[in-house]
């Protein structure tokens, strides 16, 4: 129990960065209108307050960096 309200706090101080696209988006958000607005109004509004990508920048880069770098897991 410890060990997970360590790992909890961890990932609150280094949250993961990902990339979504517009399609899954939509998908999100048309999963979500489905539901009763309670359970999902703060998840809507995260999703709303998404960060497009700038078009300079390729969603690329993501995926070359992350071959670089092991999990560990081996």
């Amino acid at each position: 129990m410890a060990n997970n309200i360590k790992n909890n706090k961890t990932a609150q101080t280094n949250p993961k960065t990902y990339l979504i696209n517009s399609v899954q988006l939509t998908e999100l958000m048309r999963y979500l209108m489905g539901r009763p607005y309670a359970e999902v109004v703060k998840l809507m509004n995260m999703l709303a307050a998404l960060n497009q990508l700038d078009p300079s920048i390729g969603a690329d880069f993501v995926k070359k960096q992350n071959t670089e770098v092991s999990d560990g897991k081996k």
